[in-house]
This record gives structure tokens, sequence and C-alpha cells, in this order.
């Protein structure tokens, strides 16, 4: 991987904001995601397979807007340009494992699936 796409994904994510309910043992986590170059990082075919094995609900906010993130026309309706911050925010019972998913999906190379 080229330094300069590492240095970009360095400053791509911020730590997540976690709450576990301990009544049914849910999360609820949240992270912001600056998009940097829309064809590789934020390509909502990549986002919702990443997300679809997962039974948590995932929501993806933008500009005001939040669609659900396991549907590829809602994703596609908030078409955030390059270098806007989008926040995620998953929450159920694998929520943890969602933002994982989805920090592996952020430092992929480009062109892997």
């Amino acid at each position: 991987m080229s330094r300069t796409i590492e240095a970009i994904m360095r400053h791509m994510t911020l730590p997540s904001n976690g709450v576990t309910n301990q009544r049914n043992g849910t999360e609820k986590l949240e992270k912001e995601i600056v998009v940097r170059k829309r064809h590789y990082t934020w390509s909502e075919a990549r986002f919702v397979r990443a997300m679809i094995p997962f039974h948590s609900n995932v929501r993806v906010g933008y500009d005001g807007k939040e669609v659900d993130g396991k549907n590829v026309l809602d994703l596609m309706t908030l078409a955030p340009p390059e270098g806007s911050t989008v926040r995620v925010r998953a929450e159920g019972p694998d929520a943890a494992e969602a933002m994982h998913a989805l920090e592996q999906l952020i430092q992929s190379q480009p062109g892997e699936d």
C-alpha cells in the first residue's frame, strides 16, 4: 500500500463513541468518516456488502439526512462529495463487529472487493 494512501487512511476515522444498553446487551456506536476519494473509499455497494451480514441497524447521516446503511439506493441519495464528513451509527447486538468491518473497509486497498 502506498504511503499516501496510508496517510489518508490514518486521518479518515475518529475514535468511536460507544454506549452499551445493560438491559438487553445492545450497543450503540457512532463514527465519523471523512470521504477522501469517492471511487474507492465511499463506494455505496462495497459499504452495503460490508454491513449486510450484521443484525445491527446501520444508519448513515450527511447534511442533515440519515438513511439506511444497508440500502444502496438510500446511500446514493446522500451523495457526499470528497472531503465531506459522514456519520455512521450502528445499534444492535453486533454493533462493534459492524464498526470493525467498516474500519476494515476503509483500510482495504483500492480495487479490493
